[in-house]
Order: structure tokens, then C-alpha cells, then sequence
């Protein structure tokens, strides 16, 4: 495993979790300003970290706000 972060694209995490798990990540996003949310405008900034676990970026589709998901997407140890 490398030291720096990659982006993936969508089609590449719909393959790691499956697409059915992807859309209920997507629909159980906490906001600051607005609590739970949905997430949106997340498709260019999806990062898989050094850990294998994977951060999408985004923002609330109420605020606009920006949001972030983390899935422990690594290996256990």
C-alpha cells in the first residue's frame, strides 16, 4: 500500500460497497447546520487514503453547506 491519497470515481466505489450501499451512504450524511441530510456534488472528490479507508467530499443538498463521509472501506486488522 502506497503512502498518498488516490481519487477513485464513482463507478469505482458503486464497485467496492455496492451500488444499493452506495445510495444509503449518500442519503444519511450528517450536516452542521442542518443535521441529517443527503449529500451531492460529492462525483469529483472521493478519496481513498492511504488506510484504504475512503472520504467523500460534498455538500448538503438543503445548505450548501459542505459535508464529508467517511467509509472504513480498509482491510481489518
Amino acid at each position: 500500500m502506497t503512502n498518498t491519497s488516490r481519487k477513485i470515481t464513482e463507478g469505482e466505489l458503486a464497485e467496492k460497497i455496492g451500488a444499493e450501499n452506495l445510495a444509503l451512504v449518500l442519503d444519511n450524511v450528517y450536516c452542521a447546520e442542518c443535521g441529517q441530510t443527503v449529500m451531492v456534488e460529492y462525483e469529483d472528490d472521493i478519496v481513498v487514503e492511504p488506510s484504504g479507508d475512503t472520504i467523500l467530499h460534498g455538500k448538503c443538498k438543503r445548505c450548501g453547506n459542505k459535508v464529508a463521509r467517511l467509509l472504513e472501506t480498509g482491510e481489518e486488522k
